[in-house]
């Protein structure tokens, strides 16, 4: 089928389906069974950076790089074999331009016979989309303030991994960790000092931790850290190297001044009998408290 048999279908099928594919802001083509252009609209010439004359009878290896086109040929290919529509998103690499996102709605069409006689694509640019959806996600899973993970994520990783423990019948525990003092550093200093020493203490958390741990800020000036793979006594050895490591800590404030943090921190071991990851938290917050009622700056467990 010819690009002038198509438009003579389309034509009689839908008198201005033409005239609206060409007023459509987004890019429309269509192709025959050999994948070979058949027609498109404005849209798709701008899209291509050709003239519809000079994309009609090319295949998209002719208008595109390699790789996009190889991506674009194979579901063009299961298109066909599958006839009906079809819809995938897909990002697009172009030389010398930043990456843009697309989706494409796809879907074959027929002749007078009702046999399939090729297809018709439309392409919708999602690049905002997808940069908005990446912001959400950070904001889902990233305190905003600290940049280590959040506490929500660190209540999903924590039921993760405790499953993961119980699974395998391998010890983990976990520590929150209190900064001593702190309202009094920002009833003293103001907000922007204690948002200083929480982004030092975030940062140096995350800077000493294991590769394989999990740190995350638990709300406020607590910070809950996971450690797979740990018995109780180690995890009190990792405690007592974190709370050195932040009394090592020099926070420049304002007018020159330097701060130094202390912390509490509280360790509660999983009961792999039990499993009951609730638990091993209120074991750590115990502690916690214990911690701090014994004069703070100290582990418990």
């Amino acid at each position: 089928m010819n690009d002038e048999v198509l438009h003579q279908l389309l034509e009689d099928n839908h008198q201005v389906l033409l005239l609206v594919i060409d007023a459509l802001p987004f890019p429309i083509y269509y192709k025959d069974l050999n994948f070979r252009y058949l027609g498109c609209n404005r849209a798709y010439e701008e899209y291509v950076g050709l003239q519809r004359e000079q994309i009609i009878g090319k295949d998209v290896f002719e208008l595109f790089d390699k790789i996009p086109a190889s991506i674009f040929h194979a579901s063009d290919q299961e298109l066909l074999a599958n006839p009906g529509t079809q819809i995938y998103e897909t990002p697009v690499h172009r030389a010398g331009e930043e990456t843009i996102y697309v989706k494409f709605h796809k879907a074959t069409f027929v002749d007078e016979q009702g046999n399939v006689a090729g297809l018709l694509g439309a392409i919708i640019d999602i690049t905002e989309q997808k940069i908005l959806e990446k912001k959400f996600q950070r904001l889902a899973t990233y305190d905003d303030l600290t940049g280590i993970y959040n506490r929500r994520e660190g209540r999903k990783q924590l039921k993760k991994l405790c499953q993961e423990a119980t699974r395998r019948q391998r010890p983990i525990c976990a520590i929150l960790l209190d900064l001593d003092n702190f309202k009094q550093i920002n009833d003293t200093f103001g907000h922007d000092a204690g948002d200083a020493v929480l982004k030092r203490t975030a940062r140096a958390l995350d800077r000493y931790s294991r590769a394989h741990d999990f740190v995350c800020r638990y709300g406020g000036e607590e910070f809950m850290i996971i450690l797979p793979e740990t018995s109780k006594q180690q995890a009190v050895q990792i405690a007592e190297r974190y709370l050195a490591q932040l009394r090592q800590l020099e926070i420049e404030i304002m007018h020159g001044e330097v701060l130094q943090v202390t912390a509490s921190i509280g360790v509660g071991e999983l009961d792999l009998a039990f499993s009951d990851r609730e638990m091993m938290l209120k074991q750590a917050d115990l502690a916690l408290y214990k911690a701090k009622n014994e004069g703070k700056n100290r582990v418990c467990c």
